[in-house]
């Protein structure tokens, strides 16, 4: 059964705000003569029209001792009734008022239809998604469109559970189906434990530092991991997002929990779904790898060129001073005088190491100007050529674009891979190339033209990895790096979509009309900064055109700020961590997205205990070991590993942080900096270890790590909508 909390099933929050209670529970004129009308007394009135806006709030009629008191005291003063009016409960006034509710609003019983349309919806959506709680707002979300009562959360968590069942066991059935007996054989082998491991085990591995040790690693690692079995026949017809799931509720599980899943097809189901998933990650992390490998290639040679400007800086100057010598001997020698000019330049050469010493020096320092690190990075390649040679015949690359020279370029080089002469026939295209690597690959021998091998290597490696980067290329098997027209949604099937996604952000409908408003928009933005420059005084133009912002004074410390502090401190109690972990979990709830990731509830005693205790421990860093060091109760070091690897993942910690951010945008404190009608993103440096494929040197804060970015906005209530989920 899944927990009413997970879902959105709408129920009636502990307390709500004085905006709040005006923006849903405040009647209208049109509301207030139909409780007029259909109501004798001032107790029936209250009694209906408590009813009535329930229902628009929840989407149906709930029981009268489940209103909260504050909503009853609000239509009492809107009825100017005394607060300690009662409802009236006799003869069942709920059977009573139900059809008139039902007629007012314009929605059907769920008796009549409700539970094949909740069936169908289910058992399509049931195809991509597997959380139970997903599955009943979809249900929900269903009925509320097409007008339909809700049922008690009980009647829907029994057809989801039912739905979501025979479903999972038509997908088990389809994926093994074919499934030979070697290859079954093969699967139950990794879960054997040899050495102390399993192979299953084993394909949780992450990767390390792209260094050349471990690139060797995990391109072994493919190798083994296509070499076990080839799960893509098996899922062909099975959504992307079903593979996902199952292949996270298999990552979360030991080898002993998958092992002991009686049920055959889901066991290999499980498995094969995983091995899927390992699969694409490996491709995403060479990928990676290669990229960071390529990038540091690169930085190093722009390093050495900057380290041999150093170096050659003395031997430009000595040049240059040859050449002052020279021009000094010029000025001085009579014009009809050539001989002796001759004479006196051959020997101020011959003193200086000769002409052809000067000419190899000029060679040397006029190879590296203007910035041209490319003849450089031939030194830092050179270590990786042999496994950026085994990953490019490993990974199969395809051009997202018309233009197919570079893996054209990238085959041509690989016929070339063993060879060891420094010049191969020019027999591709360098389309895809600037101009400068193509000076620096192109060379004429004995009267031919050829291509520089090495040069052509580095040249064809650097475009692959920015082809990578940008989507011009991408890699079969690949997620990260996949083609990623292929992940966009069918124009077709955008077009029925835009006129509400249109709506939604306020846009013109039209290509026309949208075009025209954003021109607008701009005109006036740009007559209003035009209007208020003359009196900025931070901000100035120079005459290139380039604007600078001035430092702005600070402002004055306020003569009462240290008696505010000083009563803030002494008036705000000091509280533990915990005591807010705990605090805000009783009036958010934030703990309702944890659970194990086959979406069913979690097997736990005090789960809301242990999870708190969980985020504690990782968010603070103390681990599992320390925390539970330090704790007493049902907490051990294996709970917590066990939650944090099989309950709580990074979706489903930013869901409990979007909870937390709209529960405290109901406070009157955010909104007195701002409306809330506009965000502003700012960047929050996260120290990663550098062991890590994710982080990356950043320029701006000069460390290793990632950066993180919140969006906060507040939460919107419907004005008037018949069935509002909350």
């Amino acid at each position: 059964m899944a927990s009413i909390e997970r879902t959105a099933y709408p129920r009636f929050k502990a307390t709500l705000s004085a905006q709040e209670l005006q923006t849903l529970y405040a009647p209208t004129e049109e509301e207030r003569d139909f409780v007029a009308t259909h109501a004798r007394n001032t107790i029936q009135q209250l009694t209906l029209l408590t009813l009535l806006k329930s229902h628009q709030f929840l989407g149906y009629l709930p029981a009268f001792d489940t209103i909260p008191l504050y909503i009853r005291q609000y239509l009492c003063q809107q009825l100017h009734l005394p607060p300690e009016t009662e409802f009236h409960t006799a003869k069942n006034p709920r059977s009573r008022y139900r059809h008139l509710i039902r007629g007012y609003l314009d929605v059907t019983a769920y008796a009549n239809g409700g539970a094949r349309l909740v069936e169908q919806r289910v058992t399509q959506a049931a195809y991509t998604m597997s959380d139970p709680a997903d599955l009943i707002n979809v249900a929900i979300e269903h009925l509320i469109q097409q007008r339909f009562e809700l049922p008690a959360f009980q009647t829907l968590d029994r057809v989801v559970s039912h739905v979501r069942y025979e479903v999972h066991q038509t997908l088990y059935a389809q994926m093994t189906a074919a499934l030979s007996a070697a290859e079954k054989t093969r699967l139950d082998a990794l879960m054997s434990v040899h050495d102390g491991r399993s192979e299953f085990t084993r394909l949780k591995d992450t990767p390390r530092r792209a260094t050349l040790k471990h690139l060797r690693q995990w391109t072994e690692r493919l190798t083994w991991l296509e070499a076990i079995i080839a799960p893509q026949p098996f899922l062909r017809d099975i959504a992307h997002t079903k593979i996902q799931q199952f292949a996270a509720e298999a990552a979360a599980l030991d080898v002993g929990d998958i092992r002991n899943i009686p049920y055959g097809p889901r066991r290999y189901s499980l498995l094969l779904c995983f091995l899927h998933h390992a699969q694409v990650q490996t491709r995403d992390q060479l990928a990676e790898m290669v990229l960071k490998r390529l990038r540091h290639i690169t930085n190093a040679a722009k390093e050495r060129l900057k380290e041999l400007h150093e170096q050659h800086r003395e031997l430009e100057e000595q040049m240059l001073a040859v050449f002052s010598e020279v021009l000094d001997h010029t000025i001085h020698t009579p014009e009809d005088d050539a001989t002796a000019l001759g004479h006196s330049v051959r020997h101020l050469l011959k003193t200086h190491g000769g002409a052809e010493t000067l000419r190899d020096q000029y060679e040397q320092v006029s190879a590296y100007h203007s910035d041209n690190y490319r003849p450089l990075m031939w030194g830092f390649y050179r270590p990786y050529r042999a496994e950026l040679f085994r990953l490019s015949h490993l990974l199969t690359f395809h051009s997202a674009i018309h233009d197919h020279s570079l893996l054209d370029a990238l085959r041509f080089i690989q016929r070339f891979q063993h060879a060891r002469g420094d010049y191969v026939p020019a027999e591709i295209s360098l389309d895809f190339a600037s101009v400068r690597w193509q000076a620096l690959i192109r060379t004429r021998r004995h009267l031919e033209a050829v291509l520089k091998r090495r040069q052509l290597e580095v040249c064809v490696f650097s475009y692959l990895n920015a082809g990578l980067r940008c989507g011009d290329v991408y890699v079969e098997g690949s997620e990260a790096y996949a083609d990623y027209r292929q992940q966009l949604l069918p124009w077709d099937e955008c077009v029925p979509r835009v006129p509400a996604y249109c709506q939604a952000l306020q846009f013109a409908p039209t290509a026309t009309e949208f075009v025209t408003a954003l021109r607008e928009r701009l005109r006036e933005v740009a007559q209003r900064v035009d209007a208020a420059y003359p009196a900025n005084t931070a901000l100035t133009i120079d005459e290139d055109g380039t604007p600078h912002l001035k430092r702005l004074p600070a402002q004055p410390v306020l003569d009462g700020l240290p008696t505010l502090e000083a009563l803030l401190k002494a008036r705000l109690p000091e509280r533990h961590l915990l005591d807010i972990l705990k605090n805000v979990q009783y009036w958010v709830g934030y703990t309702r997205h944890f659970g194990p990731l086959s979406g069913t509830e979690p097997k736990l005693s005090y789960p809301v205990l242990r999870y708190i205790f969980t985020v504690f421990g990782y968010a603070c860093e103390l681990g599992a070991s320390q925390t539970a060091r330090h704790t007493t109760g049902p907490i051990s070091r294996q709970v917590l590993r066990r939650i944090n690897a099989q309950h709580i993942t990074a979706t489903k910690l930013e869901a409990s942080l979007c909870d937390v951010i709209a529960e405290y945008t109901r406070f009157e404190l955010p909104f007195l900096w701002g409306s809330g009608h506009a965000a502003i993103a700012d960047g929050t440096h996260i120290a990663l270890l550098e062991n890590n494929l994710l982080g990356a040197q950043h320029v701006r804060y000069g460390s290793f790590g990632g950066i993180a970015y919140h969006h906060i906005r507040p939460t919107v209530y419907p004005s008037k909508h018949p069935s509002c989920v909350m």
